[in-house]
């Protein structure tokens, strides 16, 4: 199990940031993930109770809690109801999503602290969080639509299949990933959510596709394969 998981992390830190190998320091890894830990159950705490997760929550305490992360974020009241609309959207995902959530707002207090001592660091990981957020944000439209012009069902499942599996990672991409790695992932889903917003294409998973040939400047060809990694990452 525990190789197969680095061989997974391998293959998506490869894939965001075309790195052949994972450069960031055991030391600071360690420290990002703990640092991590405590502020997520400190914020799960907060907003779910001592269970620290949405699950068996009752409709009204969900709502309190969902309205409380959602606050804390502290985006556009565009990307607020965006957010309220991933977490109805789909019911097996929901407790994931807003559990999700809750770590992204720890990603942020933490990240004002490694800020005091490395500012760069501080930011790249805030802005890593707010990336995921709109990510989430955006995952309501995930798998909408099963083709298109552009990509065949096949790549379309394909593409569905990678989004889902970023939305699934945040404390990985957060705390594991080196500054340039993060910065690349934060590029691309930065990049897919401008355009999304600017409705110039069909469906998620064609934005997400351009948005890795853009930042990465490949063709379609290498950001269908950074794609596949994606997807086969454990």
């Amino acid at each position: 199990m525990k190789k197969q998981l680095m061989i997974g992390m391998a293959a998506l830190t490869m894939a965001m940031a075309f790195s052949p190998a994972h450069a960031a320091p055991v030391g600071g890894v360690k420290s990002a993930r703990e640092a991590l830990v405590e502020y997520s159950k400190q914020i799960k705490e907060s907003a779910f109770g001592k269970g620290m997760t949405s699950k068996g929550l009752s409709a009204q305490q969900v709502k309190i809690a969902q309205d409380k992360i959602i606050n804390e974020l502290q985006l556009s009241s565009g990307k607020n109801n965006a957010l309220s609309m991933a977490l109805k959207a789909d019911a097996t995902k929901s407790t994931q999503r807003l559990d999700s959530l809750a770590t992204i707002v720890a990603a942020k207090k933490m990240a004002t602290e490694i800020s005091k001592s490395d500012a760069a660091e501080g930011q790249s990981i805030s802005n890593a969080a707010t990336a995921t957020a709109k990510l989430i944000a955006n995952s309501s439209l995930t798998g909408a639509r099963t083709s298109s012009k552009e990509l065949n069902t096949t790549e379309m499942a394909e593409v569905t299949a990678a989004l889902n599996k970023l939305e699934s990672l945040p404390e990985t991409i957060l705390t594991s990933f080196s500054k340039a790695e993060r910065d690349s992932y934060t590029q691309i889903i930065e990049r897919h959510d401008a355009i999304l917003e600017s409705g110039k294409k069909g469906s998620s998973e064609e934005a997400f596709v351009d948005a890795i040939m853009e930042v990465k400047k490949v063709d379609r060809t290498k950001a269908l394969e950074i794609v596949k990694k994606l997807k086969e990452c454990v």
